[in-house]
């Protein structure tokens, strides 16, 4: 059984199950920075599916184009659940996602991790120390 993730869109989450071509969906509203709400609703979800996350055998995220922090909270929670349970987990970009998620599988998906924020990411220097210690 795969979770799927999707945090690419800053308001709103999206989490599917797919097992033997069968989908159960869920999408959630956000309000601004509710993403720590991400793993709750997860379990609420599994739950409701009657699905323990010992049947995971995969989680899969979407990697982007998307909100830095969206992205930032799926990968990272993807990969914490992950390592918890022992299973793989791999990132897709949007651009390679099934419109019908039950089409997972025919899909050949990447072996690591390439996020795609859609813009190159603006990171500045390091501000000298301006205080002696």
């Amino acid at each position: 059984m795969t979770l799927y993730i999707d945090t690419t869109d800053f308001h709103n989450l999206e989490l599917a199950l797919i097992n033997k071509g069968e989908v159960s969906t869920f999408q959630k509203n956000l309000d601004f920075n509710e993403n720590f709400k991400t793993l709750e609703l997860i379990e609420k979800f599994l739950k409701k599916q009657k699905v323990s996350v010992k049947k995971l055998r995969q989680i899969v995220v979407c990697s982007g184009p998307g909100s830095f922090t969206g992205i930032r909270v799926g990968v990272a929670l993807s990969q914490g659940l992950g390592l918890a349970l022992n299973i793989p987990v791999q990132a897709i970009p949007k651009s390679k996602l099934p419109e019908d998620l039950s089409k997972f599988t025919e899909i050949k998906l990447p072996q690591k991790f390439t996020l795609h924020y859609g813009a190159k990411p603006k990171i500045t220097k390091a501000k000298k120390k301006t205080r002696k210690p």
